[in-house]
Formats: C-alpha cells, structure tokens, sequence
C-alpha cells in the first residue's frame, strides 16, 4: 500500500474541526494520540482526516493501533498490509495479536480496549481514538434496546470515556454516517481493507447491522441520523441524571456505605432508581437487571418491612426497616 496524496479540504474536514473547537478537551493540544485502527473505511477516514488536522490543532505523534483477533485466516495478511500502508504514511504502526482468539464478540472487545489501553500507556499517548461513526451509535443502541437496557445504556458510545486512569477513549466521528466515511475513502482512493467477520451473522451486530437496520433505512432513509441523534439526547438526559442522582446520595447515604430507606423513597422513582444503581456501584455491584432493580425498588416501596435481594457475583442487599446495605454472600 502506497502513501496516498493529500487532498483538498471537504465536508467532513470542516464536520471535524468545528467539533474539535467546540470541544478541544477531546483531542488537546499538544497530546500524543494512539489511534484504533482495523483497516475498514471508518478507521481509515478518521487517519485521514487527523493527519490532515493536525497542524491546525497541533497534536504530538500520532501512533497507530491494529487488533488482529486472529478470527479469520487471512487475518495476518491484512495486518502486514495495513502496516505498510501505515508506515507509507511514515507513522509508527503497532499490532496486537490475539491469543489465543477470542470467542465472543463481548471478549473481543475486552481484550481489544484492553490491548489499546495498554499500547497507549506504552507509547505514553492520553488518549485512544477510534472510528465509530453514527451508524455505530445506532446499531447499538437498537443491540441495547434489544436487551432491555436504560437510557445511560441506550446513550451508549460517548464521544469521550475514561480508558484507564489518565487514558481517554475518544469518538470523534459520532456524528457521520457509514455512508459517509465511505465516500470520503471512495474519493481519496484509499486502501480500504474488508473484514469477513463484519458479514458473519453469528455475530449480533452484524444481524443488526444486516437485517435490522437495512429495513429500517427503507422505512426512512434518515433512520441511522434519526437514532444517532435520539441516542446523544438520552446521553444528555442521563448526564443531567447522574448529577442529580450523585447529590441526592451524598444527601442520603451514610458514613457506614448504607442508604437511607426513607431518603430514597421521597425521591423520584428515575432518580431513585439510578441512585441505586450509583450506590451499588460504590458497594462493588458493577451492574444490575432492570428486573432486579425494580424488584429492589418495590422492596424499598413496602411500608417498613425488611427482604433481601440475591445480586450478581455474589453479593446481596438487605432492605432492612430504616436502611439499605449490601453484604457479600458466604462462598
């Protein structure tokens, strides 16, 4: 793969650097950026685009990041390709290699953010960068309905999460469409790499991305924009959620780690649910089903008598005739 030329300044451009002004926290000045790179034409038109931004936005080295899960037999081939490309482009190029391969889709990107971070940390980048477009936003989100997730579920794929301590994972593309990136890499000509796995419908995104959403966009030609925006409301609705719910425990909580049982009540049945989940969280329970939270929720609605609810990894919370605690299940 040769170096592909520079080419004039486009939508997408001008898409990008107007964010990027509007949030400079995302990709500061000056920080070394390790971006995510798989080969496939959202990936490349984020490259492409950075390299061209860069100078106006003066950030340091720009390292690039490949996953090989190993999924598909000629897995390695595309990563010796890619690397060249990469190098062409005079940029360092680093690959990750899985094994052995992951088995579920879940697993993978375990390992690939893990892998990422790592790097990152390695290279001392602040922030990992990846391509996830619109289209991405609204795939998941439909995966997520699908499992009967909240709205913070629902708002998945921020434009910016914590990494690791002092790591950022930044998205700054979740405002452009598939469709989109792949006019851009049509346009330059890039060496657009394909994935057979991406086509693979034992994979729940891909059945998404394959049936649901393709009937979808016959309904309304503008379903992926339509669920992408739909999505950064909810996220803005949830952040505005989580502030509330984080003063409501500091109000409500105890010196012990319990949660006032009367407290709760006086709240909001959305506020008093993601108090709950926050407090969990604090107690070690990472995450909680819907089912279990209402059912905790309907404990704490029963007038002054005492139950316990068995949560996941063992732990269990006492809804006792004042207060809440969780305590840790006997091995």
């Amino acid at each position: 793969m040769a170096a592909v030329a520079a080419a004039p300044w486009g939508p997408l451009h001008g898409r990008l650097h107007r964010l990027l002004l509007r949030r400079p926290e995302l990709l500061p000045r000056g920080s070394r950026l390790l971006l995510a790179v798989s080969g496939g034409q959202d990936s490349l038109c984020l490259l492409q685009l950075l390299l061209e931004l860069r100078r106006l936005h003066g950030w340091g080295e720009l390292v690039v990041f490949h996953a090989d899960h190993r999924w598909q037999p000629d897995s390695g081939e595309r990563a010796r390709r890619l690397g060249e490309h990469i190098r062409g482009l005079g940029l360092p190029f680093v690959l990750s290699t899985a094994a052995p391969s992951p088995r579920s889709e879940a697993a993978a990107r375990d390992w690939r953010y893990e892998e990422a971070g790592r790097q990152a940390l390695h290279h001392h980048c602040c922030q990992v960068v990846t391509g996830h477009t619109a289209t991405d936003r609204a795939e998941t989100m439909l995966f997520q309905l699908s499992r009967g997730c909240g709205p913070r579920g629902l708002a998945s794929l921020r434009p910016r999460r914590s990494l690791a301590p002092g790591l950022g994972l930044v998205r700054p593309l979740l405002d452009v469409t598939r469709e989109q990136t792949g006019r851009f890499c049509a346009d330059r000509q890039l060496p657009v790499l394909t994935d057979p796995s991406n086509d693979d419908l034992r994979f729940s995104r891909n059945r998404i991305r394959q049936r649901v959403l393709k009937e979808l966009l016959i309904i309304n030609p503008r379903a992926v924009e339509h669920l992408a925006a739909s999505a950064a409301d909810l996220e803005a609705d949830a952040n505005l959620l989580d502030g509330l719910a984080a003063a409501a425990l500091a109000r409500i909580g105890t010196s012990a780690g319990e949660l006032s049982r009367q407290g709760l009540g006086t709240l909001a049945p959305a506020l008093a649910s993601r108090c709950l989940i926050r407090w969990l969280a604090q107690q070690g329970v990472e995450s909680i089903e819907r089912r279990q939270l209402q059912t905790l929720q309907q404990l704490v609605a029963e007038a002054g008598n005492p139950g316990c609810l068995d949560l996941k990894d063992g732990y269990r919370c006492c809804v006792e005739r004042q207060t809440l605690r969780v305590e840790r299940l006997p091995h």
